[in-house]
């Protein structure tokens, strides 16, 4: 078992679960199918939320998202920086199984005792390829997350993109609208702030 620490959209229990069940969703106006984990598709063991020290920002373009950009945290540590997050208790088998989606694969093969050794494990994708350990050992399991190993510029995030995360934050962490907006408004390029306005 392990617990994997999300900090974007994932945070929506009913989403995350499509990754383990299988099953549709409506993205951004697009139909989208998730496969189920062909070895364990029992929900979550526990979950709970949680803080990750490290920055919390939007790069990349995705496709799904007219170009714009997905969540990431940094690979460094920063104890200044409060990065809202989620766990999930899942098998390895549900962990390797939503790596892989998160990168458009079917199957992806993890070296659990390579990256407990290493504390980190770089894949050659190009979203999502380097898996950390946050913790190694949080009440009897490691706390695993996946970001991007280099250092990406910022692209700010897609309206209904940004709105999947305030959900998650208001579930998590009983933010209210306002205090999740704020939170994320804070994580554009630079100085600037992300708009929330839907153009």
């Amino acid at each position: 078992m392990v617990w994997y620490a999300c900090y974007g959209s994932n945070m929506d229990f009913d989403r995350f679960l499509k990754y383990i069940k299988g099953g549709q969703l409506i993205v951004n106006g697009a139909t989208k199918v998730y496969k189920a984990c062909p070895t364990d598709t029992l929900p979550p063991r526990q979950s709970e939320s949680y803080s990750i020290n490290r920055r919390f920002f939007f790069a990349k373009e995705s496709t799904t998202w007219n170009k714009q950009g997905v969540a990431f945290i940094s690979n460094k540590k920063n104890k200044k920086s409060k990065t809202f997050g989620k766990l999930y208790l899942i098998s390895k088998d549900q962990f390797s199984h939503l790596f892989a989606q998160e990168n458009q694969r079917n199957v992806v093969e993890i070296d659990y005792a390579m990256l407990l050794r290493n504390d980190f494990l770089d894949f050659d994708y190009n979203f999502y390829n380097r898996i950390v350990i946050l913790n190694k050992n949080y009440k009897g399991y490691p706390i695993l997350t996946f970001t991007n190993k280099s250092t990406l510029p910022t692209n700010k995030p897609h309206f209904k993109y940004a709105q999947l995360i305030i959900y998650g934050l208001k579930q998590t962490h009983n933010l209210t609208s306002k205090e999740a907006i704020s939170y994320l408004s804070k994580r554009g390029t630079g100085a600037k702030k992300i708009d929330l306005k839907e153009s």
